[in-house]
């Protein structure tokens, strides 16, 4: 049987953290854990792979937080009525062979200009909200035959597409930390949270910050207060 790295194991730890989480105002209502994909083993091939036979040369740095799981995520709710959650959250990852392979979301945007076009025609969506709807998605901008670390993008529906100022490896470090809290990635975008298009964001952003660490104490959220601070001005 194929062991999980140490690092898929931090992420096994992440559902073990929701699911067994004592407060009964913590509700999962769903949550998946594929299998490992074995082929390739492991992420230095896994590299070579997207580099020779699909010119996708990635920065090494990524390798550091490859996941093979054949998807992982969550979607839960904090408050005492399931149905009406205070404030809630979801994450449903890709492993990253498989996003960097799956057709780019021209979709999404049924007139685009030219330079969305373009942006569109780059992205690959590695994490979203398919198990509630809500329409969040993130994506990696693929650049071919060129070695690169990818933007990461945030779409949130009518609200527009955003790039992030994290990279693949922070994403998931700060996705550890929130749980895929909606709106979160807001947080490391220019987006102002004051304004009135994003008032639910930021009360869900400033109850998860209060009440998270009492339920995952095991985490800094010092950083994420300074960017809410930040948002909010």
């Amino acid at each position: 049987m194929t062991e999980p790295t140490p690092y898929e194991q931090g992420w096994l730890d992440v559902l073990d953290e929701l699911r067994n989480c004592p407060d009964p105002d913590f509700h999962v209502t769903r949550d998946h854990q594929g299998p490992l994909v074995v082929e390739p083993a492991d992420a230095t091939p896994a590299f070579g792979v997207l580099a020779q036979q699909d010119g996708v040369l990635l920065d090494s740095a990524l390798q550091e937080c490859f996941l093979r799981f054949d998807g992982l995520g969550a979607a839960w709710g904090f408050g005492e009525e399931e149905s009406d959650p205070l404030f809630a959250g979801e994450f449903s990852l890709s492993p990253l062979v498989q996003t960097i392979r799956k057709h780019p979301p021209v979709e999404r945007y049924p007139d685009p200009s030219p330079e969305q076009r373009e942006l569109l025609s780059e992205l690959r969506d590695f994490d979203g909200t398919p198990m509630a709807g809500v329409g969040s998605i993130s994506s990696l901008r693929i650049k071919q035959g060129t070695a690169h670390n990818p933007e990461i993008w945030f779409s949130d529906g009518a609200l527009g597409m955003h790039r992030m100022d994290v990279d693949l490896c922070g994403y998931l470090e700060v996705l550890r930390v929130t749980k895929g809290t909606y709106g979160w990635q807001y947080l490391f975008t220019d987006v102002n949270l004051a304004d009135e298009d994003h008032e639910v964001t930021a009360e869900f952003l400033t109850e998860m910050l209060a009440v998270f660490p009492d339920l995952f104490p095991a985490h800094d959220y010092e950083p994420l207060r300074a960017r809410l601070a930040e948002r909010l001005r």
